[in-house]
């Protein structure tokens, strides 16, 4: 059984984020507006550009997905490591993007 609607929706205004579904699995996306992306050349602001998204099932964290900076990736993967947490996946998504994006999973 996954978490309640309402433990969804208290771990969404933790981090400022929006409940994007809460049954079975609450998912939880927030973007980050502190960059200002281009892909070939063009402004985005698309949640598959700009994600922070959480998925919670249970009482454990499942999975994540955030975008960084390239400068933000060690101290981000520090961090990660200092609280037990595995990263499992880190790459890129776009090809011609600015500034150089990374995913971490």
């Amino acid at each position: 059984m996954g978490i309640s609607a309402s433990k969804c929706q208290q771990l969404a205004d933790i981090i400022g984020g929006e409940v994007i579904s809460s049954t079975p699995v609450c998912t939880i996306m927030r973007l980050r507006d502190d960059i200002k992306a281009t892909i070939l050349g063009l402004p985005t602001r698309s949640p598959l550009a700009l994600p922070f998204m959480l998925t919670f099932e249970n009482n454990s964290l499942n999975l994540g997905e955030t975008v960084l900076r390239q400068k933000e990736v060690n101290p981000m993967l520090t961090a990660l490591r200092r609280r037990g947490l595995i990263v499992t996946a880190f790459h890129n998504h776009w090809l011609f993007e600015k500034p150089r994006l990374m995913y971490m999973h």
